[in-house]
C-alpha cells in the first residue's frame, strides 16, 4: 500500500517540478512585442494630472511607461523622434502604453 502510494506521489509531482523551457516562451513573446515609433513626445492632462505620450505621424498616441522615463523624455518635446518601444499587454495607463527601449532625434 505504501508502494502504490509513493508511485503515485511520484507521478503527479515530477512533472510540476521543472519549467519545460516556459521561460524561453516569455522571451520570446517579448521580442515580438518591439515596433519602431516615428513621432513626438506630447505630454497630456492639466497639472497635477498630466502624463507624457506619443503621438505618431498617422495620429495614433501611446502612453510613456515608466515614469521616470516620461519625465525624461519631457525635454525633448517638439521633435521629431524615432523610438523604438515595446508594447505593454497589462497596461497600466490609459490607451495603448509602451516602454520605450531607445529613441533618436530626427528632427
Amino acid at each position: 500500500m505504501k508502494l502504490i502510494f509513493f508511485i503515485c506521489v511520484l507521478v503527479f509531482v515530477a512533472p510540476n517540478t521543472f519549467s519545460f523551457g516556459r521561460r524561453d516562451a516569455v522571451d520570446n513573446s517579448q521580442q515580438e512585442n518591439t515596433k519602431v515609433i516615428l513621432g513626438q513626445v506630447v505630454i497630456y492632462g492639466s497639472e497635477p494630472h498630466t502624463f507624457a505620450g506619443i503621438a505618431e505621424q498617422n495620429g495614433t498616441e501611446y502612453v510613456i511607461y515608466p515614469r521616470e522615463t516620461a519625465d525624461e523624455l519631457r525635454a525633448l518635446q517638439g521633435h521629431l523622434i524615432e523610438f523604438t518601444v515595446i508594447l505593454m499587454e497589462e497596461a497600466p495607463g490609459p490607451g495603448i502604453t509602451v516602454r520605450p527601449v531607445s529613441w533618436r532625434i530626427i528632427q
